[in-house]
């Protein structure tokens, strides 16, 4: 590309910068690196994507209309300035997933259940079956009918829960009489929506079973797609018998999970111990699985041809590698479920090995730039998925780095066999710890926010546990896959259920070890942003400017630990209330046992005690009629019973009651009731000297196609200390007198 023509000039006119005209050494500095402009293509892009679920409500069609305009004419009227056209593109880039998010969303609504719940007789086919320990199902039912019930519009998908001894077959359809409820919203003001992840899944309802399923025998057939994923679950459930029978138990329910994806036959100390260490990837078959499954085909492929010196010199044995490699993922994708990472991860390697076909470098940071294009063009709500954000995360990082290192890779001055060996074992465990190193540091900040969690020792466990893992484990599971048909997959079986021996002895041994895992608390959106543009701004540049992006990542770091926390929490249904003591923990009052609410309280809270010890930690004075605590000077009541409700609005400064409020508290400065609650969600309240800010699930979702719509059905405050905020009452935040 051609110079910049002011830039020229400037550099003409100056043979050292003297420090003016900063916009043109911007320039130069821009035009350097044209070649890495289209690195941040899929940034601008995802950028739109974020901005749209941002939003506290749908953007009508004339306001992206009109941006897509007015981007598109500055792009073609700035062509010839190529700094403002860097920045119009930028922009366009931005409008346009901005626009592919509004149409993913539109193109996947479904019906959803809007009532909070009810018992129904359902007829549909079975679309999903996964095993649960210690035993039943979780199984994805698409319904065509219903009886006993008025619903006129019936869920898309419905996923319910089974505990009776049944053996459910995908594609076949049932009867099944359900308990069913609405999909969870948040347990707490910015808590994961679980609802928008099934509002793009089509789920629309969740539940438990009453009774086991009966078979339909005469029911229509189901849709194509339905068909096509039975014949895939049968060869599934083919593989995973075959594997049951050879190794049973634990070491086979994780061969299972490698191969199927199925992970509920794992015991949940097992689970446990692998997440401590830095070890769950390892069950997540993305990225890494992919890899190292088509990595081995291919490399199994190629030196396979390479054996007959006829076909290798007269064909291209690479590319026909790489063709039948990419079928192998493909099959790979298809046999483990078919998840979104999966996905994704198929997506990234047939990328890799298009650029083969093609004579092009595989590994490079413009075929990760094109993955993340494709994929967030077909799935756009995967930008607010864990997984695509950790997986791209270290992808970016590690081929950034091994960009840079094999720039300086010189050739081995080593001349001997055992010399080259010992180099080449020493190269292996460096680019072991290398690797573990710059991927751990580039997941840090996603697995802080969204497991508030970090495995201090994950370094070493990565390092003691890859090797059987990557030369033992994975290699032998593409033996098993090919040598099942024949019967002979007895031996690689083997040698997968001594590799997965070590990896668990290894996360046993490295979780024991005092203080495996660090408890943190949520960060703020605005910290994880700075640490995301700051690690992207030191990875896709390539001139020393980049490390400008070590000092924005350095701001995340500092805004990380500035966020919030609440002073009070209000569980969704109104029988739960935490209140934060004088020892900056929760505790909590409404429950005997734990449950999932509590266990995301003290988990976004970066508390690691146990749900039981919040329960019992005593800062509640509680009665058959209501409880009282002390919050930073004001007094919070929690009223259980209408006969408690006037002493309690007399005396409290916050008054939070599992019944509707229906007369007025005169003394208190906030109230939260059922119809709050019922309304509006969960709550969150933040005491800071005499003010009091009143946050709710429904503030902070706003009204999008995922969230419940309801109407408040206060016609009034409460009282002229209880003022509501928002439009149409929708906010829930009361001002304080």
């Amino acid at each position: 590309m051609a110079e910049w023509p002011e830039y020229t000039q400037h550099r003409q006119n100056h043979s050292r910068w003297p420090g003016k005209r900063p916009d043109l050494h911007l320039a130069g500095m821009l035009e350097s690196e044209n070649d890495r402009w289209f690195l941040w293509v899929p940034v601008w892009f995802g950028a739109g994507i974020g901005l749209y679920f941002a939003l506290p409500e749908e953007p009508p069609f004339y306001f992206i209309f009109a941006a897509l305009s007015i981007f598109l004419s500055l792009c073609l009227a700035t062509r010839k300035i190529p700094f403002l056209w860097t920045l119009c593109i930028a922009a366009l880039c931005t409008t346009l997933g901005f626009t592919n998010a509004k149409l993913r969303t539109l193109a996947v609504a479904q019906p959803a259940m809007e009532r909070a719940g009810g018992f129904l007789v359902l007829k549909g086919w079975i679309e999903k079956t996964e095993a649960r320990l210690p035993k039943g199902h979780r199984i994805t039912l698409r319904p065509f009918a219903a009886e006993g019930t008025k619903a006129k519009i019936l869920p898309y998908r419905v996923r319910y829960t089974s505990r009776f001894e049944e053996t459910p077959v995908t594609g076949s359809a049932l009867e099944v009489r359900l308990r069913l409820r609405r999909v969870p919203e948040p347990v707490m003001p910015g808590g994961f929506d679980f609802s928008r992840k099934a509002y793009f899944a089509g789920l629309g309802a969740v539940g438990f079973a009453l009774a086991p399923a009966k078979p339909l025998i005469n029911a229509q057939p189901p849709p194509w797609d339905i068909r096509l994923r039975a014949k895939i679950d049968r060869l599934r459930r083919y593989i995973e018998r075959g594997i049951l029978e050879t190794i049973p138990g634990e070491r086979g329910a994780v061969v299972i999970a490698l191969i199927t994806g199925e992970r509920g036959r794992i015991p949940k100390e097992t689970l446990s111990a692998l997440r401590d260490s830095g070890l769950a990837h390892m069950l997540a078959i993305s990225g890494l699985h992919m890899a190292l499954m088509a990595g081995s085909l291919f490399w199994l492929l190629r030196a396979g041809a390479a054996g007959f010196p006829a076909l290798a010199l007269r064909y291209p044995i690479k590319k026909w590698a790489a063709m039948l490699a990419l079928l192998g993922a493909g099959f790979y994708l298809a046999i483990s479920g078919g998840s979104i990472a999966t996905q994704r991860a198929f997506l990234m390697t047939g990328i890799v090995f298009t650029a083969i076909l093609l004579d092009r470098p595989a590994l490079t940071l413009r075929n990760v730039a094109l993955a993340a294009i494709v994929i967030l063009g077909l799935f756009p709500e995967s930008l607010l998925d864990v997984s695509f954000q950790m997986s791209f995360a270290a992808v970016t990082a590690l081929v950034a780095v091994y960009e840079r290192a094999s720039r300086r890779k010189s050739a081995s001055a080593v001349r001997t066999l055992q010399g080259r060996a010992v180099r080449k074992a020493g190269r292996y465990i460096a680019g072991i710890a290398l690797t573990t190193l710059v991927a751990g540091i580039a997941v840090a900040p996603f697995a802080a926010f969204h497991f508030n969690k970090l495995a201090q020792f994950s370094l070493l466990a990565n390092l003691a546990a890859m090797p059987p893992f990557g030369l033992a484990v994975m290699p032998a599971a593409l033996v098993v896959l090919i040598t099942m048909p024949f019967g002979f997959e007895a031996l690689p079986l083997q040698l997968m259920a001594w590799g997965i021996d070590q990896v668990v002895w290894v996360a046993r041994e490295v979780s024991s070890w005092p203080s495996a895992t660090v408890r943190v608390a949520t960060m703020p959106v605005s910290a994880l942003l700075a640490l995301t543009f700051g690690g992207l701004w030191l990875c896709l540049w390539r001139k020393p400017w980049r490390l400008a992006g070590i000092g924005i990542a350095g701001f995340g770091l500092v805004m990380a630990g500035g966020s919030p926390r609440p002073d009070i929490l209000v569980g969704r249904d109104g029988k739960l209330l935490g209140v934060r003591t004088s020892a900056d923990n929760f505790s909590v009052t409404g429950g005997k046992r734990s449950n999932y609410s509590l266990e995301q309280w003290l988990r976004a809270d970066g508390d690691p005690r146990d749900p039981v010890s919040a329960l019992k930690s005593g800062a509640f004075k509680c009665d058959e009629l209501a409880c009282i605590a002390k919050v930073k000077g004001k007094t919070v009541a929690f009223v259980r019973h209408p006969a408690a409700l006037a002493e309690e609005c007399a005396r409290a400064d916050i008054v939070v009651a599992q019944i509707p409020i229906n007369r007025p508290c005169p003394n208190a400065r906030a109230t939260v009731d059922r119809i709050d609650l019922w309304a509006d969600g969960a709550h969150a309240l933040y005491l800071d000297g005499q003010s009091i800010r009143v946050e709710s699930v429904a503030q902070l979702r706003g009204t999008r196609p995922w969230s419940r719509k309801v109407a408040r059905r206060r016609k009034k405050p409460l009282s002229d200390g209880n003022a509501y905020a928002g439009e149409s009452g929708r906010g829930n935040e009361r001002r304080a007198r």
